[in-house]
C-alpha cells in the first residue's frame, strides 16, 4: 500500500483466521471473502499482527527495530509498503482513524 494512501490507523480485516506453522516458520491465512487461502512468511505475519491501529511509519519503525543494520531506513520503508501492500490486495487489512 502505497504511503501516500490513508495508511494512518491499520487494521486487521476480520473476514480471515490465521493458522500458523507447527515450527512457527509462516503461517497460512484462510479468507472467507473472497475464499482464498495464503500463505505468510514470517516477517509478512509480523507486519500483519502489527496492524492494530498503528501507522505504516510506526509499523517501519518497528520492523527497523527487528532488521538494525541489516538495513537502511529506505529498505525498510520499501519492503513495509510491499508488506502492506500484499496484506491490503488479500484484503487482511485496511485503513482507519490512527491511534
Amino acid at each position: 500500500m502505497d504511503r501516500s494512501d490513508n495508511m494512518d490507523g491499520l487494521r486487521k480485516t476480520s473476514t480471515w483466521f490465521l493458522e500458523p506453522y507447527a515450527d512457527h516458520s509462516a503461517a497460512f491465512v484462510f479468507s472467507r471473502e473472497p475464499f482464498g487461502v495464503s500463505v505468510l512468511d514470517r516477517l509478512t505475519w509480523y507486519v500483519l499482527e502489527l496492524c492494530d491501529g498503528r501507522s505504516a511509519e510506526a509499523i517501519g519503525e518497528r520492523v527497523a527495530g527487528l532488521l538494525g543494520d541489516r538495513a537502511t531506513r529506505e529498505q525498510v520503508a520499501t519492503l513495509v509498503d510491499r508488506k502492506l501492500d500484499l496484506l491490503g490486495r488479500h484484503g487482511l487489512i485496511t485503513a482507519g482513524a490512527g491511534r
